[in-house]
């Protein structure tokens, strides 16, 4: 292990043979002497250790870091065997209770169904069952002869019936454990009694829990036998205990064997340390210190000695330190005058970066809150007062719309054309943001206006997508799906330009899409033809409309929502109200997302036809 392991003891003749000419040697002696002094006279033996003792870092590593793994993988192997035995123990026991339950349960089961059973067929119950015909094993006798068949196998449980007022005498009460189990039983009757103990030189684990009497057949046969001590037994009394006695010596040698593999790990870290320590302080701290004295020796050689030599400083490697460091000190100051004007400078653009950015962030400040204006105003454009029609009972509808931004291009829409007729719109913007926006607002004013004129969806259609086209510089373009419901004959009549078709929800069960009558998005080709379609809407049919913004939503691995999944949650929740199956929806696609950025925006009109108008609706 070199100097990194024991400590160097120079001896008289390894002093008096050191070469006269070496440039430190005559210094070497005194140094030491004067680093480490003599004790007092009060004890000479350590006062001359001490003085041959010259420790290296790596010796003085080893000396402080064995002895502290080694102390260290003591309290983990004791705390870990400590550990061990508490699990070992807790397990046992709960293995006992469980086979306490077991026994017990199958005891009751045989005095409550089987021995009732033996007594209507004429049979009769007695320990002396194997020579009498047609007698049976008491329930007593069934648990002893069941566990003796259980301690038959290696490391097997024995279990045994017991009580202070035995009928035989032989299961009265034998040691001290169990006449401190029943004092304990006779307080706490529901609980058992654990210890562990040492029975035939075997390290066992004892529990006992209290037999009480759980059937009428146990109380009567206990009271009128006449070898039993106590004859006024109850119902639910303590009339003994079952025993469980748990092998526990081959788990503990189990723990003895790891508490010697962890001492051995302990054991083996310390060697490893030991071998570490010795190597790394002799590569990382030895040599480099030599390697660095050489290159300060180096540099002491290539510039000029200082006027003065530091005091308290010899000729080794701290005092050519020392002095190359001190023939630095006009070097660092230079740079701490060069390091202070590149501060101020430094200083100066931090204060104008900071006003530029309190600039921008004033301005981006101002444009956020005319954004938030501006989405304010989108959104005071939507009807959003629900319910929209509150003296209309032939039909309710519900709509909702969330952007992705602070300004969306989705919009819907609601209005009555007529007393018996009540358009409906949906529709989605291309692109996002303020000029999506922009356009929606157009489009929705042109299609609202054009609607009231009374025309068809179609006519309607085409009108708004040739006063859209002329002046499309922007190239933009929205899907819109225009439907108008005569609420008095349930007929529905419906145009599309290029939107998502939406659900019919029948009443009597069943969703289906509706038939798409074909027709090319607002303001991509002018003089577009908008065919329209025609569906007969019954009382309790319902209607849902959506943008691709509820479809495409995505979850974190970039899984689509998708139209399959929205039409498996609309069989769940196609019966309820319009405004259920919006937020019911809303809902399943921010769950699916679970916290995603919102990628598009997401809108929904739902509509519930529920019956021609009355008298007063139409006045």
């Amino acid at each position: 292990m070199g100097d990194g392991l024991q400590p160097r003891i120079p001896s008289d003749e390894q002093d008096s043979d050191e070469p006269e000419d070496h440039p430190m040697g005559a210094d070497r002696t005194d140094s030491r002497t004067d680093r480490h002094p003599v004790p007092s006279r009060s004890s000479p033996f350590l006062g001359r250790i001490w003085t041959k003792l010259d420790w290296t870092v790596g010796t003085k590593l080893i000396v402080l870091t064995v002895p502290l793994i080694a102390l260290l993988s003591l309290v983990a192997a004791y705390t870990e065997h400590m550990r061990n035995a508490a699990l070992m123990q807790e397990r046992l026991a709960h293995r006992a209770k469980s086979l306490a339950h077991q026994i017990m349960a199958d005891r009751q089961y045989y005095a409550s169904v089987v021995v009732p059973r033996v007594k209507d067929l004429g049979g009769t119950l007695g320990p002396d069952y194997r020579e009498v015909h047609g007698r049976f094993p008491l329930p007593a006798t069934f648990v002893r002869e069941a566990s003796e068949i259980t301690a038959s196998f290696h490391n097997g449980f024995t279990a045994n019936l017991i009580s202070p007022w035995p009928i035989n005498k032989d299961k009265g009460l034998k040691d001290r454990f169990q006449q401190d189990a029943f004092a304990y039983l006779a307080l706490h009757q529901t609980e058992q009694f654990i210890r562990t103990d040492t029975l035939e030189g075997r390290t066992v684990m004892r529990v006992l829990t209290a037999d009480l009497a759980s059937a009428q057949s146990c109380v009567t046969c206990h009271n009128g036998h006449p070898q039993s001590p106590r004859h006024d037994f109850k119902l639910n009394d303590v009339m003994g205990g079952l025993e469980i006695v748990m092998p526990m010596d081959q788990y503990v040698k189990e723990g003895e064997q790891d508490l010697a593999l962890t001492l051995a790990g302990g054991a083996g870290m310390c060697v490893l340390v030991l071998a570490i320590v010795a190597f790394g302080s002799r590569r990382t701290v030895t040599q480099p210190l030599a390697r660095l004295s050489g290159a300060m020796d180096d540099f002491v050689g290539s510039t000029p000695a200082p006027s003065t030599q530091p005091d308290g400083q010899g000729g080794d490697e701290v005092a050519h330190i020392t002095g190359a460091f001190e023939r630095m000190k006009s070097v660092i100051a230079t740079q701490q005058a060069e390091l202070r004007d590149a501060n101020q400078f430094l200083e100066q653009r931090v204060v104008e970066r900071t006003e530029e950015l309190r600039r921008t962030m004033e301005e981006k400040e101002r444009i956020g809150s005319e954004l938030r204006i501006a989405s304010d105003i989108q959104k005071s454009i939507l009807p959003r007062t629900f319910p929209a029609f509150p003296h209309r009972d032939d039909f309710d509808l519900y709509a909702e719309s969330i952007p992705a931004r602070e300004m969306g291009g989705d919009f819907y829409d609601f209005f009555l054309l007529d007393q018996d007729r009540v358009g409906l719109v949906i529709a989605d913007v291309s692109g996002k943001g303020v000029p999506a926006a922009i356009f929606m607002a157009v489009s929705r004013t042109m299609l609202k206006a054009t609607a009231m004129q009374g025309g068809s969806p179609g006519d309607c259609l085409r009108q708004v997508n040739n006063l859209l086209c002329p002046d499309n510089e922007a190239s933009m373009f929205v899907t819109v799906f225009y439907a108008i419901l005569d609420t008095r004959t349930g007929v529905l009549e419906y145009g599309n330009a290029g939107h998502n078709l939406p659900y019919l929800l029948s009443g009597r069960g069943g969703i289906v899409v509706l038939e798409n009558p074909g027709g090319m998005a607002l303001g991509v080709m002018e003089d577009s033809a908008y065919p329209v379609k025609r569906v007969q809407l019954r009382a309790g049919d319902g209607l849902l409309f959506y943008t691709d913004g509820v479809t495409e939503a995505m979850d974190a691995a970039g899984n689509l929502f998708s139209v399959e999944r929205l039409e498996r949650l609309l069989r769940r929740i196609q019966n309820g109200s319009p405004t259920e199956l919006v937020r019911d929806t809303v809902a399943e696609v921010r769950s699916y997302a679970a916290g995603e950025p919102q990628a598009d925006d997401i809108t929904m009109l739902a509509l519930r036809y529920l019956q021609g108008p009355t008298e007063s609706n139409r006045a």
